[in-house]
């Protein structure tokens, strides 16, 4: 104010009486009222130039994901969280993109990671208004979810296949896939929780989820795999009555692959085949078959990794496949047979 007044060349006292006659307030609530909505205009430019920003990000993120380049795109993506925390892509695909990056030991954690981040990312586009832009982002989030999981479960089972002589490598392995397979249980059951009026995304994340566990049946424990390929084959045939599941690779000769370390080796192709080729061609054999798959993933389970249990097994099984290939038996790579 005595500013103001040194340019009039007025007293104080004579400013703020004419002042009040004039407006009926008086100058100093006049003047606050005015940075007030001075404040006002330059919050509403900030937001301007947030969004304006967090576009640029966006920008940026997405021609790295084009390129592929999973180190930039988590950077960016990571920038636009921090512009903006409900932005359902970048929620999605900054976890997306570090667990591309992860390594083999870290691959359980990863996927654990996807799998606990699609919930949040879900419910963020159940709230979008536009209906186009809600289905495009759901298939999104479900087509790059699931091909994480196959990269993640690649990753993990193709270091077991050059490393299965390793003793401990195939619980490793196991316990990595166990994880892989959550991602599909989080896109499965977000789906159901918010996503109930469109059920064919649900029958087609849940067809794949029952291929992914079929596929890589022996890394599962035997009753999971049973009730859980049962109860996905029912909930799909309840909406698709044409349905057929695939059939379950549970890999088998479980002491076998204790022994020799893996399930693709010389040793384990020639019983392979005699099981195959031999035992199944008989009720007996049949019979020793189911009997020897009821008790034996237990035993292996139990024991397995050890060394006594390793050598105690080992001469017998050496010598039947010694004698195997004498008759004739091939110890060539093998695929089983469906029986």
């Amino acid at each position: 104010m005595e500013s103001i007044c040194g340019e009039l060349h007025v007293s104080t006292s004579y400013f703020s009486k004419i002042f009040k006659q004039e407006t009926g307030g008086t100058f100093i609530n006049y003047l606050i009222s005015r940075r007030m909505e001075e404040a006002k205009k330059l919050l509403g430019t900030v937001k301007v130039d947030k969004a304006e920003e967090t576009e640029k990000l966006l920008v940026l993120a997405r021609r790295a994901r084009e390129d592929n380049n999973s180190e930039n795109a988590e950077k960016y993506y990571g920038l636009v969280l921090q512009e903006d925390p409900d932005n359902w892509e970048a929620a999605f695909f900054q976890v997306y993109y570090q667990s591309m990056q992860c390594k083999i030991m870290n691959i359980s954690s990863a996927a654990y990671s996807v799998a606990n981040n699609i919930d949040s990312t879900m419910k963020l586009i159940s709230e979008m208004q536009d209906t186009d832009e809600k289905n495009r982002a759901l298939d999104t989030v479900i087509s790059y979810a699931q091909l994480i999981a196959s990269m993640l479960a690649s990753g993990a089972i193709n270091h077991y296949t050059q490393h299965s002589s390793v003793n401990g490598v195939f619980g490793e392995c196991s316990n990595r896939v166990v994880a892989v397979k959550s991602i599909y249980e989080m896109l499965e059951k977000s789906l159901k929780k918010y996503c109930t009026s469109n059920t064919s995304r649900l029958v087609a994340v849940q067809k794949a989820e029952n291929s992914f566990l079929s596929k890589n049946g022996k890394f599962f424990n035997t009753n999971y795999l049973t009730t859980e390929t049962a109860r996905l084959t029912n909930e799909i045939k309840d909406k698709d009555t044409s349905y057929t599941p695939p059939t379950v690779q549970t890999g088998g000769c479980y002491v076998a692959t204790a022994v020799y370390g893996s399930y693709d080796c010389p040793g384990v192709w020639t019983l392979r085949r005699f099981r195959d080729n031999t035992l199944a061609e008989t009720w007996y054999g049949r019979a020793f078959i189911r009997t020897y798959y009821a008790i034996s993933p237990t035993l292996v389970k139990w024991f397995g990794e050890t060394a006594w249990f390793k050598n105690m097994w080992k001469p017998t099984l050496d010598r039947m496949v010694e004698r195997l290939n004498g008759e004739g038996v091939e110890n060539t790579p093998y695929n089983d047979r469906e029986w």
